[in-house]
């Protein structure tokens, strides 16, 4: 008789769908599915993994002392990223710098700067570098840099100004890669 009446109850109640029957695979391939999905915040995933910087710069370097004078100026910097703050070498050479005894002025810096993320990617940074320069023979070379970096996928563009030594504004624009 309870046989009868349990047939009874199963054959009246509604039927529910059957539970998904879910293997040890998978969550693990929900996760792979998740690191292979694009992201929404831009692929700042790629930017935390790439630590190499290297950017190639050129521009003027103007005279505040009131002379008027200019120097065109190119070079080159590599540095570390980790997390907000980039570690570097930067070698710049200005062309005709003012009082200098050649040509060209090779400058050498060892630059920390400090990278402050914006909107849509922007990244506005603060840096400063301290170093040699050969204008007359070598000497103390110092410099404090505003920028900004725009991040096209492993590629950026970037833009700085720069008080140095000597009385000099550099405005400058670069190219670079981060791997």
């Amino acid at each position: 008789m309870f046989a009868l009446l349990a047939a009874a109850a199963l054959a009246a109640a509604p039927a529910r769908p059957a539970a998904p029957v879910r293997s040890a695979a998978a969550p693990l391939a929900q996760d792979a599915a998740e690191d292979a999905a694009p992201s929404l915040q831009g692929g700042d995933e790629d930017e935390d993994r790439q630590h190499v910087r290297i950017t190639a710069w050129g521009g003027e370097a103007l005279a505040t002392g009131g002379s008027g004078h200019g120097s065109g100026f190119v070079g080159g910097e590599a540095a570390w990223a980790f997390e907000t703050l980039d570690v570097g070498i930067a070698g710049s050479g200005y062309r005709e710098l003012r009082d200098a005894t050649r040509e060209w002025t090779p400058v050498v810096l060892a630059r920390l700067t400090q990278r402050f993320k914006l909107r849509q990617g922007l990244e506005a940074a603060f840096g400063f570098g301290a170093g040699a320069g050969r204008r007359r023979g070598w000497t103390a070379w110092y410099q404090v840099a505003l920028g900004a970096r725009v991040p096209l996928g492993p590629l950026f563009v970037a833009g700085e100004l720069a008080f140095e030594q000597n009385d000099l504004l550099r405005l400058g624009a670069g190219v670079g890669v981060a791997f």
